[in-house]
């Protein structure tokens, strides 16, 4: 999924290719060869990190460095490079003028982020090594600092925690394992966090340590002994104590609660089907279903449906005497195949029958009709709209699926797209891409699958002319995360998309025969794109050297078909 460079930035491309080529003419000016030196686990060695690394605080180039050992084996001007991660990077020029085991001094650029562990990739000539650097929270202290973290907005301000109450809590029974409740936070700060709530003689507690950010499921567990019958409010300690849920307590003695499903006889017309739903994929706590009782008479309750497609939703607890109730009955399973499935839900003599649409296991789907909307920069009218036609291109022997897209102007195409095993391909354009004075048609893997994170892959070279010179162009992608939260913040709202795949592209342009350079540094651009299992692109980011996100591409509506 890329976009279309800038003729700066082809500018870029031909002045450095340019410059390349007047210094051969000078003598053996040709680049350095030779090898990273690493142990069997991939890691440079050996390897120092140098410097205080700190969430939100620049870097002191001179102070913030990474050493690594090259094997030299032909003498020369180099260049060696990690990649960017969390906001920064490292590199360093020179000329190496002594053969075999050499130290190299990697200056840091940038601003991190936020705190963690942050993998870096070392380059130089064909080679590749690992250095992990470790960024402390604004705090200091490394390992000990506390995570920062928000609750996520549930139904009403007040109820901010989107909690979803577990187990049956009866008038002086004590709680037990089955006792707990699963709230959802923002992490935005790796760290150390303790989440507390009480109420009504209940005590709901989770301690541990968040490792990635995001959007993530939390479970507290309950103990204590309810003292009270009927709703009891719940409230978080601080700095969430705005913050509550409740818990319905039936009395001591009491039975079976009595009811019906609220709305039209048979309709469901009450029912919320929360969470996206994607074939052989397990279902979390997100996948929910919102069921509405009127209750009159208090009591236990378990809300159950049928199995249908390996997926069923159920829920067990305590009711009070009130009408529109909403009751959260949690997914369980793992949907089989993708499609339309209907469930039936059965409460006191009532019951009704509602659709749950499970999507395709499929990170860029095809599907003819499937179709999205994107905004860019968060403005509202600035949008396109991608569809995928009936109609296909072959090109190579292979088939592959037409997108249509409108900006505003009208369909015009806009990709063409095949899947094979866990590769994407799009077939392209690279002259047009490039800017290149002649079109360059040609395939490329945008997406993998099937590999772990951190896999990195090179596409072919893309050979051409531009401005009349001529250029060799390779792109060069990375598995930044695999099957992750990932929330993105349109004009329509805010939402919430899990097993997410995020790719970095970069360019290389091929500087002599066979040596590829990295250039990011050079047109100051590389980019990111986020894809959703069963949905597709969420997000692209075109994001300088420094990693600043300079614009982005984001869905706001999608329709699989």
């Amino acid at each position: 999924m890329l976009r279309s460079l800038s003729l700066l930035t082809i500018s870029c491309l031909v002045l450095l290719l340019s410059c390349q080529k007047e210094t051969s003419f000078e003598g053996d000016n040709t680049p350095a060869e030779g090898s990273l030196l690493s142990d069997v686990n991939g890691d440079c060695t050996p390897k120092t990190v140098n410097g205080t690394y700190v969430a939100g605080t620049a870097f002191v180039a001179s102070v913030n460095t990474i050493t690594c050992d090259v094997n030299v084996t032909k003498k020369g001007p180099y260049l060696i490079t990690t990649d960017t991660i969390n906001g920064y990077f490292f590199s360093a020029t020179g000329t190496f003028t002594s053969l075999g085991n050499n130290t190299v001094t990697l200056r840091g650029n940038g601003t991190p982020f936020s705190a963690g562990v942050n993998n870096f990739i070392v380059s130089f000539d064909s080679t590749f090594c690992d250095i992990q650097v470790t960024v402390q929270g604004t705090g200091g202290g490394g390992g000990g600092t506390n995570a920062v973290y928000t609750l996520v907005a549930g139904g009403t301000p007040s109820n901010c925690a989107s909690a979803v109450v577990n187990g049956i809590y009866t008038q002086n029974a004590a709680l037990t394992a089955s006792n707990s409740v699963n709230v959802s936070v923002n992490v935005t700060t790796i760290g150390a966090y303790t989440l507390t709530a009480t109420g009504g003689g209940m005590t709901f507690t989770s301690t541990g340590n968040f490792t990635t950010t995001g959007n993530q499921n939390v479970t507290m567990t309950g103990s204590g002994t309810p003292t009270t019958s009927g709703a009891n409010t719940v409230t978080f300690a601080a700095p969430n104590n705005s913050c509550n849920f409740t818990v319905n307590v039936a009395p001591a003695g009491g039975g079976a609660a009595v009811g019906t499903l609220a709305g039209a006889p048979g309709t469901c017309s009450q029912i919320t089907v929360n969470g996206f739903y994607v074939a052989s994929t397990a279902t979390g706590s997100t996948n929910t279903v919102g069921v509405t009782v009127n209750v009159t008479t208090a009591g236990t309750y378990t809300i159950s449906t049928n199995t249908v497609n390996g997926l069923s939703f159920s829920s067990s607890g305590n009711l009070t005497v009130g009408n529109n109730q909403v009751i959260n009955l949690a997914a369980s399973g793992t949907p089989t195949t993708a499609g339309n499935q209907t469930y039936t839900v059965t409460f006191g003599s009532s019951s009704c029958t509602f659709t749950v649409q499970v999507l395709p296991n499929d990170y860029f789907p095809r599907s003819v009709g499937s179709n999205w909307s994107y905004e860019f920069n968060d403005a509202a009218n600035d949008s396109l709209y991608r569809v995928v036609n009936p109609s296909t291109l072959s090109a190579l022997g292979n088939t592959y699926q037409i997108f249509l897209g409108n900006d505003g102007t009208g369909l015009d195409s806009s990709g063409y797209y095949r899947r094979n095993g866990g590769d994407y391909f799009e077939w392209f354009d690279a002259g047009g891409y490039l800017g290149y004075d002649a079109p360059v048609w040609g395939q490329y893997i945008m997406v993998k699958d099937n590999v772990a994170a951190n896999t990195i892959w090179k596409s072919s070279g893309f050979a051409g002319t531009a401005q009349g010179t001529p250029l060799n162009v390779r792109f060069s992608y990375k598995i930044l995360q695999k099957d992750v939260p990932v929330t993105i913040a349109s004009s329509v709202g805010s939402t919430t998309y899990n097993n997410v795949i995020v790719v970095e592209e970069k360019l290389e342009v091929e500087i002599t025969p066979g040596v590829w350079q990295d250039i990011t540094n050079t047109i100051d651009f590389f980019g990111k794109a986020y894809y959703a299992r069963g949905i597709g692109l969420i997000l692209y980011e075109s994001l300088n050297a420094a990693g600043v996100v300079q614009d982005k591409q984001e869905l706001r509506r999608f329709r699989i078909l």
